[in-house]
């Protein structure tokens, strides 16, 4: 099924309103067990890749800056948390859901709907929205931040051990520096960042894994069409955040 733009911006909205407005009913036996699933795949299962992503990226990043500004410069130690924590990090978290958990939950979503499971739930008297999407939207929604934080922490870890060998400092004093830099309001909008990206991450997956044709082939198209719309949207998300942070210097 083809949607205009407007029409896809509009189920994507659908999709959020979905999660905002029915999470209470997360609460019932059987969404909550379907909940923690989602939890465990999307996020918990992510964490051995984002977490060595994670070490590499912060090694590699804080050692370029110091082969660019100089070993003795404090721009290394500026950068820990501007760049790695509050742009790399939630930044990489989102690219790697949308790469390893956005196209599994739209490819199963698309199967589900192939075999016509959508209409075998909605005749038991339960509702496939609240069933099938809510808990994918809301478990993305919990994992993003939470899989950011894993990421920062060792990023952050993996750049403070760079900068201590390049530079000959103590651990201690680089850590410090770093404490210095930080801003309490960037660090919860490194957080709500990640938020906004698992929500938008989320809905964009159960739309096209939901609403696509009912046969094989829509199967990869859900997945594609996930992985490249969610890439968009976590892009988005970050130019918007940043230029925010932009502002408030």
């Amino acid at each position: 099924m083809t949607f205009t733009l407007p029409e896809r911006l509009y189920r994507y909205a659908l999709m959020c309103g979905l999660a905002v407005t029915r999470w209470r009913r997360l609460r019932e036996p059987a969404l909550w067990i379907e909940l923690q699933r989602q939890i465990h795949e999307t996020g918990i299962a992510a964490l051995p890749v984002v977490c060595t992503l994670a070490a590499i990226t912060g090694a590699a990043a804080v050692s370029q800056v110091s082969a660019l500004a100089g070993q003795g410069s404090d721009a290394a130690q500026a950068w820990m948390f501007y760049g790695l924590f509050f742009e790399i990090g939630p930044l990489f978290t989102g690219l790697v859901l949308v790469a390893r958990s956005s196209a599994a939950m739209a490819s199963e979503l698309a199967v589900m709907h192939w075999q016509d499971e959508f209409a075998a739930i909605k005749g038991k008297g339960v509702s496939p929205a609240d069933f099938l999407l809510l808990p994918r939207i809301i478990g993305m929604v919990l994992v993003a931040p939470a899989v950011s934080i894993f990421f920062q922490i060792v990023a952050v870890l993996s750049g403070w051990l760079a900068v201590s060998v390049l530079q000959q400092l103590p651990i201690t004093e680089v850590a410090s520096e770093f404490l210095v830099n930080a801003q309490p309001v960037l660090v919860l909008a490194s957080l709500a960042k990640s938020l906004v990206m698992g929500l938008l991450i989320g809905a964009i997956a159960c739309h096209h894994g939901s609403s696509g044709e009912p046969n094989p082939h829509a199967i990869s198209e859900a997945a594609m069409h996930a992985v490249g719309n969610g890439l968009i949207a976590v892009f988005l998300v970050d130019l918007v955040f940043a230029l925010a942070a932009y502002g408030l210097k």
